[in-house]
């Protein structure tokens, strides 16, 4: 495959970097003012750092510092213990009844919520240093936090067995109705019809409890099964696999799951037409190739005449800031054996699987065996607009997934060619006419007259580099999503798709966010994030980063031109969950969509972030540091300018 010169967009440019303030000044020029003094503020590269206290591994995750004691404040203000709970930290320390709490650790303790919010901040497992007053005297005692729960965990990814699991039979045990094919249950001699009885040791005695029991175990375990056949019981060891097609719902927001760290990622693109379905003939492979490869041309229309702002690979060179490029190959028009709806009619990975290898085996029978040798992965674009009745999980349905072939395993995302004509419904207006040659006419309702833009492939992408979806999902009722605000939620549309958020550029290696300490007081200052792999604070809620805040500036620059607003964009991280925090106040699922220039920080609602302010900026956790945001500034060139560790009352 040639390697193309690589021309970096504008934005990233170190000019265009340097002249980027006056760039953005020219655009909210206001009347000659005496600029701010800035002389006491610091940048990314001068803010007081500090680094991420290594967590406790053996406790609960997202948990918090737990003592074990019922306390009050007398009439003098002093704090004294009325219980002790039973083999609790406390009561193992020596902690008694009547005892005077005087200090942890090096704080000195003169409230109950002075005791509660010392104890929260702390993670259990951490020694503890309690001065107390007993008798007039002075005592030493050392306590081991304990966890105020002990919540179980699943393994980071699913492990599957491969078998699926029949209904009826004895009342215990669960019958095989079928064994995969090259699964770990076919390995180790299981078939149809056996009973498995126990794992480990443990007796089942429905579907469930055979999920119960490999829930916290993860892919490479190795798992004991009694089962029963012909009466006769035996025992095996099974090694557990991972579930390889993208069905697991953890991997959605699992920490562990590894992102696209290299420099290159080779795509090939694969196009599908069906016997009754055709390609729109306007959309020729170079148009494709010009869609997802180009570098610095597709800034015009496209094959239907649609305006066009960057190709798939100009979009994440400009979010990369050349850290990554997409380069591939556009394969010519494969013809699968069936029509198009007979393919869409199930949710199941088979009917999935079978579209895809189809499409696989005919192009390898066609360009030779090593046709897809050189490439990372693969996209599937299929002829027409998008399938009518296409629901989530479906083949037709825009995702990314994995499919065996080859004795390989591909990641692989599916869109359609494009979008239908005005007037009917998906498709329609064109009075029956035809695209393509072959035996099959496309219906109206059927046909790709727009030529599909890249905003759902670049969000599509996203999950190809490791990234997962972050909008608001319908099987989570109540979930917010992050809105227009991040392109792995929902993206703008018109071919001209939105940065990612600053979570998903540090996940994948773009962006080194300064990490600060929010009780450390500083006036600090942050220039506009598109450009640079530098320009976003991560201010530690919790010292172990279980909990955290991402501070970026987003302008309306390059693809994130279409933004609904502009200015301080304010993530909270909880574990591998991301929330948007949105100025206006508004709470809720409607956050992220309403008052939309009034999301970023500072708005009319909101010039700070505080534990007082709304939204608040306390602990989801529960205890943590106190984070107080303030004095959020807007400068006319585009910088904004805030105080953190300092509270105004």
């Amino acid at each position: 495959m040639n390697k193309p010169r690589l021309l970096l967009p504008a934005l990233c440019s170190a000019a265009a970097l340097a002249l980027a303030p006056a760039r953005l000044g020219a655009a909210a020029a206001e009347p000659a003012a005496k600029p701010p003094d800035l002389s006491d503020y610091k940048t990314v590269a001068t803010a007081i750092t500090t680094e991420i206290k290594k967590a406790n591994t053996n406790a609960a995750p997202q948990n918090t510092g737990y003592l074990g004691v019922n306390a009050h404040a007398d009439r003098s203000g002093k704090v004294i213990i009325l219980d002790v709970g039973p083999d609790t930290p406390a009561a193992k320390a020596g902690i008694q009844p009547g005892d005077q709490v005087v200090k942890l650790g090096a704080t000195m303790i003169k409230s109950v919520d002075d005791m509660r919010d010392y104890l929260q901040a702390k993670p259990p497992g951490e020694p503890l240093l309690v001065n107390v007053k007993r008798k007039n005297k002075s005592i030493e005692l050392v306590a081991t936090l304990g966890a105020t729960s002990r919540p179980m965990k699943m393994g980071a990814q699913r492990p599957i067995i491969g078998i699926t699991m029949g209904t009826g039979g004895d009342e215990e045990g669960i019958p095989i109705s079928r064994v995969s094919s090259n699964s770990p249950a076919e390995k180790a001699g299981l078939r149809s019809g056996d009973v498995i009885l126990k794992v480990n040791g443990i007796s089942l005695s429905g579907a469930s409890s055979l999920t119960d029991n490999l829930a916290d175990k993860n892919p490479g375990d190795t798992v004991t099964l009694v089962y029963r056949r012909d009466n006769m019981e035996q025992s095996v060891k099974v090694e557990l696999a991972a579930d390889t097609e993208g069905n697991d719902p953890r991997s959605i927001f699992d920490p562990t799951r590894t992102t696209w760290k290299k420099d290159l990622y080779r795509m090939a693109v694969i196009l599908v037409e069906y016997p009754d379905v055709k390609h729109n003939e306007k959309i020729t492979t170079k148009a494709w190739a010009d869609s997802f490869f180009s570098t610095g041309t597709y800034n015009k229309t496209n094959a239907t005449g649609q305006p066009t702002y960057g190709s798939l690979n100009d979009y994440y060179l400009e979010l990369s800031c050349g850290k990554l490029r997409v380069e591939g190959k556009v394969f010519d028009w494969i013809e699968v054996s069936k029509k198009r709806a007979d393919y869409g009619q199930t949710a199941t990975q088979t009917a999935k699987t079978q579209f895809l290898v189809e499409a696989m085996d005919a192009l390898v029978k066609r360009e030779g065996a090593d046709a897809l040798k050189e490439f990372d992965g693969a996209m599937f674009i299929y002829a027409g607009s998008r399938f009518s009745t296409a629901n989530r999980g479906s083949l037709y349905w825009p995702h990314r997934a994995s499919v065996s072939f080859k004795g390989k395993s591909w990641p692989y995302f599916i869109c359609p060619e494009g979008e239908g004509s005005p007037g009917g419904g998906i498709g329609g207006g064109l009075g029956g006419a035809r695209f393509g040659g072959g035996s099959g006419s496309s219906t109206n309702r059927e046909i790709a007259r727009t030529m599909q833009n890249i905003s759902v492939f670049c969000h599509e992408f996203g999950h190809m580099l490791g990234l997962p979806d972050l909008y608001a999902r319908p099987e989570n009722p109540g979930s917010e999503g992050l809105g227009n605000w991040c392109a792995m939620s929902n993206q703008t549309g018109a071919g001209r798709p939105q940065h990612m958020g600053a979570w998903c550029k540090e996940r994948l290696g773009w962006l080194k966010p300064a990490v600060i300490d929010p009780t450390v007081k500083q006036k600090l200052i942050l220039s506009p994030i598109q450009g640079t792999t530098n320009e976003c604070y991560k201010v530690l809620v919790r010292p172990d980063a279980s909990e955290y805040l991402l501070i970026e500036n987003r302008r309306k620059i390059g693809f994130d031109k279409a933004l609904p607003g502009e200015g301080l964009l304010i993530w909270r991280i909880v574990g591998s969950r991301v929330i948007l925090e949105e100025s206006h106040g508004v709470e809720g699922p409607s956050g992220p969509r309403v008052f939309p220039t009034s999301v970023p920080f500072p708005s009319k609602a909101n010039d700070a972030y505080t534990p007082f302010t709304t939204p608040s900026s306390r602990s989801q956790l529960g205890g943590g540091l106190p984070v107080h945001i303030t004095n959020i500034r807007q400068l006319p060139d585009g910088r904004v300018t805030f105080h953190i560790g300092y509270e105004y009352q």
